[in-house]
């Protein structure tokens, strides 16, 4: 077996992006990976402004509590007259503040009689101002190449007038399962037969990750079946995922078929689970094959896969969000594998990782309750107390 961090290190290393890029409306580009780097246009924010609903003075000694109110602004006018000392406009957020300003009360804190303004708490000088500039300076990267266009990245984009965007076209990726045991959803089984999860659960995950995803559907423990299934996807998709025939049972015609037609590295990576894992490339396309166990599948797709997909995609993304965290359990034993438990987030006082129940690999139920994969360190066991890192899962 070979290490986590080893196996890692080579899988990323065979792979590269090679698709090609288009040109979208900011709207239509939702999801996909940035071929460009976004500089800024435009200071934000682009002039001064208030941050909130109240009145902008000018108290040059910081000391007046009366000022004579003697306008009004609000988002959208021009302010181009400067405030004298002593005097005060009644402003909105967002609106843009007139020269001179020393601070901007907020409307819960004054007292109004025609247009005197009476100030009944402390101003603190600059205080709910928003500065031009504070935030975004011109030519500042907005964001990186390789930067995927989730929900703030496209509000980021829109607010410094970009209309179109170059970016990667979407991974175009198959997937299917093998395996006579397997059957679709739906049918009735036969003895011995159980309902084909993974495929589905593989699916679902990388339309989240914004790739073009076709169902391979099932392939049978059949060699010449399965060589031109390979051989079909390589001519037609970026990566082929599938999952299950990963280890070394003499129906397991994954791997053989892809030494034949292809180049293929398979290693029995030391994690638990997801001990057989395998990946090589038939013509231009990527093989991934994944461990038959769903919770091993699902360990794997986000461990080791994810980085992968990230990285064919133009991503400038590792994988999960790392993070550390107290743990709220204690484990029995070490064992000689690194150990990915699945755990929720609890929050009293401080935020502490919860042991689920039921890490058997075959316990898919628990991947839906999880929030995050809890590492343990081969050979190492885990206390109530401990700082241990956990990897995020996407809600």
């Amino acid at each position: 077996m070979i290490d986590f961090d080893t196996a890692k290190v080579q899988l990323l290393a065979g792979c590269e992006c090679r698709l090609k890029t288009e040109t979208l409306p900011l709207a239509k580009a939702a999801g996909r990976i940035l071929a460009q780097t976004l500089s800024a246009r435009y200071p934000s924010p682009m002039f001064d402004n208030s941050a909130m609903d109240g009145y902008a003075v000018c108290d040059p000694s910081d000391g007046l509590r009366e000022f004579t109110i003697v306008s009004r602004i609000q988002a959208g006018d021009t302010a181009e007259t400067p405030l004298a000392a002593g005097e005060a406009v009644r402003i909105f957020t967002g609106a843009p503040l007139p020269p001179n300003t020393t601070a901007v009360v907020m409307q819960e804190q004054t007292e109004t009689d025609g247009n005197l303004l009476r100030v009944t708490a402390d101003i603190k000088a600059g205080q709910n101002m928003r500065l031009k500039a504070e935030e975004i300076q011109v030519g500042q990267t907005l964001l990186a190449q390789g930067s995927r266009l989730n929900t703030a990245a496209s509000g980021l984009a829109a607010s410094q007038g970009y209309a179109e965007v170059e970016v990667y076209k979407s991974l175009k990726v198959l997937v299917f399962s093998t395996g006579n045991e397997l059957a679709e959803p739906g049918r009735a089984l036969s003895d011995g037969q159980i309902y084909d999860a993974n495929r589905y659960q593989l699916i679902a995950w990388l339309q989240s990750l914004g790739a073009e995803v076709c169902d391979g559907g099932i392939i049978p423990d059949d060699p010449a079946k399965t060589e031109a299934a390979l051989k079909n996807a390589a001519e037609n998709f970026d990566a082929v995922i599938t999952s299950g025939g990963a280890s070394v049972g003499e129906a397991d015609y994954l791997k053989q078929t892809v030494e034949r037609a292809g180049e293929l590295t398979s290693h029995s990576v030391a994690i638990k689970p997801g001990k057989p894992f395998a990946w090589g490339r038939i013509g231009r396309a990527d093989i991934f094959i994944l461990p038959g166990n769903p919770v091993a599948a699902f360990v794997t797709a986000h461990m080791l896969l994810l980085p992968a997909l990230n990285k064919m995609a133009g991503g400038n993304g590792d994988g999960l969000q790392e993070i550390r965290t107290t743990a709220a359990f204690t484990t029995k034993k070490a064992i000689k594998r690194r150990e990915f438990l699945r755990v929720v987030l609890t929050n009293d006082h401080k935020t502490t990782a919860r042991l689920l129940p039921n890490q058997g690999s075959a316990m898919l139920a628990t991947c839906c309750e999880a929030e995050a994969l809890c590492e343990v360190p081969a050979g190492e066991t885990v206390n109530e107390g401990d700082l241990v890192r956990i990897y995020l899962l996407p809600k």
